[in-house]
């Protein structure tokens, strides 16, 4: 399980975390964790959204929608040269997300991943 956490270029740290992607790859499932004290107008827009509606455990529908704004689509007109200068051999969205850190023009958040210490 790899886990990111969703930031903002615009706050200050340590307030700029907001959010917690997680990505299982032995299931290809994404998952958003929101803590209770972040204030859903803070979030990107799918998390927000569905913040205001109390939902602070987003499953993998609603959290791949959220990496898929966030790297460029498989029906891009130059994809493939795109796919070359990242050095992927086929369309997978979670590379690209890594590749990106999660920046896209729509807003100001990015991804910082968590290492694990695997000392504890």
């Amino acid at each position: 399980m790899r886990r990111f956490l969703i930031k903002d270029d615009n706050v200050p740290s340590p307030t700029n975390e907001y959010a917690v992607l997680s990505y299982d790859e032995d299931y290809d499932k994404y998952t958003i964790t929101i803590p209770d004290s972040i204030n859903p107008d803070d979030l990107p827009a799918i998390p927000g959204i569905l913040a205001r509606e109390g939902i602070r455990e987003i499953e993998d529908k609603w959290a791949r929608r959220f990496v898929k704004e966030r790297v460029v689509p498989s029906d891009r007109q130059n994809i493939g040269m795109i796919l070359r200068e990242v050095g992927m051999d086929y369309y997978s969205e979670f590379p690209l997300l890594i590749y990106t850190s999660g920046r896209c023009c729509m807003d100001d958040f990015y991804l910082e991943e968590i290492i694990e210490d695997s000392k504890n």
